[in-house]
């Protein structure tokens, strides 16, 4: 087996929802798609900038997700509003950033909530 092969083994194990991931799904421009999804709310908060001017009552909310090229069909773009559902409680984000890695979409969300 080579790379490439382990790299797609791999990934199908990673997006497996009986794994890791989740089945969540996304409103991306006006049109609904489900995929299997892995969501990083820890890393996110990670990242987190050190600074905030947030008004009072007024918190940020960020998310990693991370899910397969062939799952969701498409790369969403920077600037797009992207909202998620899970277990029938929709979020709504904004996409802040946009990485394509070996098949796999990350996509860094951000949003404001009181």
């Amino acid at each position: 087996m080579d790379f490439k092969a382990q790299c797609d083994a791999d990934m199908a194990v990673f997006h497996n929802s009986a794994e890791f991931a989740t089945v969540a799904g996304f409103w991306y421009d006006r049109a609904w798609h489900e995929a299997p999804a892995v969501l990083d709310h820890e890393a996110a908060a990670e990242r987190q900038r050190k600074s905030s001017d947030n008004a009072p009552g007024v918190s940020e909310l960020e998310a990693l997700v991370y899910v397969a090229h062939k799952d969701l069909g498409f790369i969403p773009e920077r600037n797009h509003e992207f909202a998620i559902k899970v277990a029938g409680v929709t979020q709504e984000y904004n996409i802040l950033k946009v990485d394509y890695e070996d098949g796999e979409i990350i996509l860094e969300l951000g949003a404001y909530m009181e």
